[in-house]
């Protein structure tokens, strides 16, 4: 969705280019700043057309477009155009948007804010990156939230860098599991099962745990069957199922017990 405004300086004709925007934008999404002007008044006039609009040999008011990408300058703390061939700071991440034209007069002593030094700056919101006056480069680090939505598609723009598209590979095999920089080498399927072994060198023998506490060597020897020993002069015997007749007398018991070592 387009806005436009027409606004005049009494010499040129200024035209305010919204199409960046896509849909409505809330005033929520907005912070005040700090503008330093002289980072858009360059020499290059490529860059010059890109930034100010009204520009005329007599024209003593002039706009600086809307949808500009900013950033901050890390002396001053001020903003100015993203630039990636910067030194002052500008060239580390776009902290948002210029969310309207900005009235600049310009006098014999320089340039001013018509209506104060602070200018709002967008740092979230939807986009047509495209459309921007200054299109970023789409290894640019975006800071924010921000969507570039164009031709039904969304891409999200903030925290990413050219080095956030990494493809992981659908499968892995033992040539990329060795590989430290493959990002997907833990992703095993089926078929790579047999390679994964033998690229970590798993599954190839037998188990030996020696020198830890869950050694298996030295472990005691359990015999296949355990006989309870029998009753001493001093002892009981140890513990034995005895079957006794129900009508059995005391002197049956006394001899099944005998019988089975429980007894002396």
């Amino acid at each position: 969705m387009a806005y436009e405004n027409v606004r005049s300086t009494g010499t040129v004709t200024v035209e305010e280019n919204n199409e960046w925007r896509f849909g409505n934008h809330t005033d929520d999404g907005i912070v005040s700043v700090t503008l330093d002007l002289s980072t858009f008044n360059v020499n290059d006039k490529t860059k010059r057309d890109k930034y100010l609009t009204g520009l005329g040999d007599k024209a003593t008011t002039i706009w600086i477009k809307s949808g500009i990408p900013l950033a901050k300058i890390t002396a001053s703390g001020e903003y100015g155009p993203y630039d990636p061939n910067a030194t002052d700071g500008r060239q580390n991440k776009i902290a948002g948007l210029l969310e309207s034209m900005v009235e600049i007069s310009v006098t014999f002593g320089g340039w001013d804010v018509v209506n104060g030094a602070n200018v709002g700056m967008r740092y979230r919101g939807d986009i047509i990156k495209s459309k921007l006056p200054v299109v970023p480069a789409d290894g640019a680090v975006w800071g924010g939230s921000f969507f570039d939505i164009e031709d039904d598609t969304v891409t999200p723009l903030s925290n990413a860098s050219a080095t956030s598209n990494i493809t992981v590979p659908a499968t892995v095999t033992a040539a990329n599991i060795t590989d430290a920089s493959t990002v997907g080498r833990s992703i095993l399927t089926a078929n790579d099962a047999a390679a994964a072994r033998t690229a970590i060198g798993a599954g190839t023998g037998n188990s030996n745990f020696d020198g830890s506490y869950n050694s298996l060597k030295d472990k005691p020897t359990i015999p296949p069957a355990y006989t309870l020993p029998a009753a001493t002069a001093n002892a009981l015997g140890g513990v034995k199922q005895v079957t006794i007749a129900a009508g059995a007398s005391a002197a049956d018991i006394v001899t099944a017990l005998k019988t089975a070592g429980i007894a002396k």
